[in-house]
């Protein structure tokens, strides 16, 4: 008799420990999936499109660029409130890293989307210096954030 109380004590206990832990592991997939946020990756291709995000996703943007031209991308427009830049880097391309004179490779600009709304996020190819070439080529997308 002592010996099937244990039995089914133990068993009891054994089925009350996987409950909570199946239980545990689908709560942490919600808030994991709830609290994370995404990074949306564009590049020309989206140029003149539209595009949802969510509050505090990242957008990060990567166009090509060649700075031993004197050119580069300028941010022209954005709504501050609603997205925040957080980095702009230049990275070489294959040629610049293999040491060939006057190789491009890409700018690449990281958003934080703040707060719902919807801005357009405007950009130009110019040479930023007075006199310099403007606008040789433009980027321009809008950005829903729900």
């Amino acid at each position: 008799m002592k010996s099937k109380l244990t039995l089914i004590g133990t068993l009891a206990v054994a089925s009350i420990a996987v409950t909570l832990l199946a239980l545990s592991a689908g709560g942490s997939d919600q808030a994991a999936a709830e609290g994370e946020a995404e990074q949306i990756n564009l590049d020309a291709s989206y140029n003149g499109q539209e595009i949802e995000v969510a509050v505090g996703d990242l957008l990060v943007i990567t166009l090509e660029s060649n700075p031993t031209t004197g050119f580069g991308w300028q941010l022209s427009g954005i709504d501050e409130d609603l997205l925040a830049l957080i980095e702009c880097r230049y990275e070489p391309g294959e040629n610049a890293e293999q040491g060939m004179v006057g190789a491009g490779g890409s700018e690449v600009w990281t958003f934080e989307a703040l707060t719902k709304g919807e801005t357009t996020i405007s950009m130009e190819y110019s040479r930023p210096w007075e006199g310099g070439e403007k606008a040789v080529q433009t980027f321009e997308v809008t950005v829903t954030i729900k």
